[in-house]
This record gives C-alpha cells, structure tokens and sequence, in this order.
C-alpha cells in the first residue's frame, strides 16, 4: 500500500488479515484437516496423519511470518531542507537523513528484471519500497519525489 501527500509519503506492506481473522482460519483449517486426516485413518491410511499435521505447522509458520512482518513500514517525511527516511523492519527502526538540495532519486534495473527505487546523497544510499511496493507504484512514486525535489529547487 502507498499513500502519497505532499510532505510525506508511507509505504506499508498489504496486510488485510487481522490476528484473530488468521487464528480462525487456522483453527477451522486444522480441524477441517483432523477430520479428513481422522477418517483415512479409520479405513487404514495412517500415514495421511502425520502429514496432515505436518501442513498444518508449515501453513502456520507461513502466517507467524506474514504477521510479524505486518507493522512494518517506510516513510519519506520532507521536513524544511531535509529528506528524512525512516524504515521499519520487524520494530527495528531505522533514520536517515538527506540534504534536501543534493538529493538524488533513481531507478535501477535488476538482474530479476524488478526495479528498485535508491535514494541518496554523498555516496549514501538507501532502497525505498523493495517489499511493500509493485514496479509501478515505484515508478510512480520517483516521479512524484523528482518533482516535490524540483520545487524547491
């Protein structure tokens, strides 16, 4: 998700499920599977048990990793002459701070064919919007900065 206004822009990964939506989910998901896994151990499959409890851990580490990474975000602030970039990962936060003059934003091709979007000053850079954001919304968003930049030039 990107939310763009003229002193700040945030960026947030999509995370549309709620911890007790995903703790239903879960719940509902292990007994539908207990029941199945139940009944072709009653006919002498055994073996469908251990791997029906074996999915279901994998299905809930997937969604113990997708929520702790659900609060993370990234925020451009323009404050007076300074880019102020604030990232946070897993509560990890992490500033950086920008003269608003020498400031340069550009977009590299990777070698998946995915483009990243850096923004710098004195051989300082950072990669802005890699996981919360699409080709895109990356493009977009440097549009958007190049010429929020060009303004107060």
């Amino acid at each position: 998700m990107l939310s763009i206004c003229e002193t700040q822009c945030v960026t947030r990964p999509n995370a549309s499920a709620s911890s007790e939506s995903v703790l239903k989910l879960l719940l509902s998901l292990g007994v539908f599977s207990g029941l199945i896994a139940m009944a072709f151990l009653h006919i002498g499959a055994w073996m469908v048990l251990p791997f029906a409890g074996l999915e279901l851990v994998l299905v809930v580490l997937a969604f113990v990793v997708v929520l702790r990474h659900s609060g993370d975000y990234e925020k451009i602030t323009f404050v007076e002459d300074h880019i102020e970039i604030e990232q946070s990962v897993l509560g990890k936060i992490k500033h950086v701070r920008f003269q608003r003059y020498w400031t340069r934003i550009t977009l590299r091709e990777g070698e998946n064919g995915k483009t990243s979007l850096w923004i710098g000053s004195h051989n300082q850079e950072v990669e802005f919007g890699r996981d919360t954001m699409d080709d895109a919304q990356r493009e977009a968003l440097a549009s958007h900065l190049k010429r929020t930049l060009l303004k107060t030039r």
